[in-house]
């Protein structure tokens, strides 16, 4: 048995040969010490020296060359990748699908064009009831332009500073003009700046030339105007009236409907149902009864209850002429009849 103290030692090689065998006596009678032979063994010389083998001059060929040799005779083929049927009718689908945006996309247009129009016509029939007041001055009016002054140059100034450079083609009278619209004054053109829905502004020129004794206006502050509250309140019953026979037939959001708006669409899906996927769209004209309206800015997200768990959700697009009866529940929400 070795035991080694140190952590550190050299290699020991051991070898057993037979031992010799220890005489062993006999106790004597006396009780006296027992003796007993000890033999001592040498340990043997061993030589630890080892020499590598010599495997003398030994050559190893290389056969590169010969790998070489006939490396531009050889045939090489890529494989080529395969398109499946199920591959070529995505493809055409996704292109469609682009082709079928883009008409959407122009479409909208052409359709606000139209709606700006007819919301113009709307809003001067709904002034029928006018009154003969005697012209009052209003405070802080604007002082009518001198008559050399260029009216084209005016609306130009006009355009620019405060309808971001927005071609304004379009006119709306005096009575037309809400409480709620801004007026910017210049000379005898006034540029009216109205708000159809969150984010979606409409520019009008006054088709009358202001005269502050007829077109009672007042300051806004910041250099805006606005209608004189007194003139608005005498077209108020004629307006109450026409607002309630729609609740009650029929619905205009004053706005085309978009689904191209990608933060608009995730807030309406975050914040109405549950972050969901919505993959289809619809027009007004087939709304339904049940049928949930949630409103931001141009996009309109509809849920359509199936079961008492279960709905379908499209976006809106195109006009917004709902021809059923809505009610209103809070400021962008909106439930059909």
């Amino acid at each position: 048995q070795l035991t080694f103290k140190d952590s550190l030692h050299k290699s020991i090689a051991i070898s057993a040969v037979p031992g010799a065998k220890t005489a062993k006596i006999a106790p004597s009678t006396d009780n006296s010490a027992a003796v007993k032979k000890q033999v001592v063994i040498e340990k043997p010389d061993i030589d630890t020296a080892v020499e590598a083998p010599d495997f003398g001059d030994t050559q190893f060929q290389s056969n590169t060359n010969e790998l070489l040799e006939n490396i531009n005779a050889m045939e090489i083929t890529i494989p080529t990748a395969q398109v499946t049927k199920k591959q070529v009718k995505k493809n055409a689908e996704m292109k469609q699908a682009e082709t079928d945006q883009l008409e959407a996309v122009e479409k909208v247009e052409r359709e606000l064009a139209k709606v700006e129009q007819k919301v113009v016509t709307q809003a001067e029939e709904v002034t029928d009831v006018a009154e003969v007041v005697q012209p009052v001055k209003p405070v802080n009016a604007p002082v009518v332009a001198e008559a050399g002054n260029d009216v084209a140059d005016i609306k130009e100034a006009l355009r620019k500073r405060h309808a971001r450079s927005k071609r304004v083609d379009k006119q709306l009278s005096y009575k037309s003009i809400r409480e709620k619209d801004e007026l910017f004054v210049d000379g005898s053109v006034v540029l009216i700046k109205r708000f159809v829905s969150q984010g979606v502004v409409v520019y009008y020129w006054m088709r009358e030339s202001y005269d502050p004794t007829i077109h009672k206006i007042v300051e806004k502050g910041s250099g805006k105007f606005k209608k004189d509250p007194s003139a608005v309140q005498r077209n108020t019953p004629a307006i109450k009236r026409e607002v309630a026979e729609e609740k009650v037939q029929s619905m205009n959001l004053d706005f085309i409907a978009i689904d191209t708006v990608v933060a608009d669409k995730d807030d309406l899906r975050r914040d109405h149902i549950r972050n969901k996927r919505v993959e289809n769209t619809i027009a007004a004209s087939r709304l339904k009864k049940d049928d949930v309206l949630y409103v931001k800015n141009q996009t309109v997200l509809v849920v359509r209850p199936v079961t008492r768990s279960q709905s379908v959700y499209y976006w809106l697009v195109g006009e917004t002429n709902i021809s059923r009866e809505v009610e209103r529940k809070g400021e962008n929400r909106f439930f059909i009849k």
